[in-house]
């Protein structure tokens, strides 16, 4: 069950479902990225990790991912 929800908020955040809301930057454009966007983005997957929903590995890709739109 936990591997279920964990692909459908994968799902969601690549494609912009219920899951995307959840974490709203995390579907956001690589252009235009707030520090503060990004920020809220990764206490909220840190929080979707805590519970379960996410395993390390995926919360490590978000992380890289939104790190990048930083730079």
């Amino acid at each position: 069950l936990g591997q279920v929800l964990a692909q459908n908020l994968q799902q969601g955040l690549q494609g912009g479902g219920a899951a995307a809301q959840a974490a709203p930057a995390a579907a956001a454009a690589a252009v235009g990225v707030k520090p503060e966007d990004v920020m809220a983005t990764l206490e909220k997957l840190g929080e979707l990790k805590s519970k379960g929903i996410l395993t390390q590995e995926e919360f490590d890709a978000k992380k890289a991912e939104l790190l990048k739109k930083l730079v």
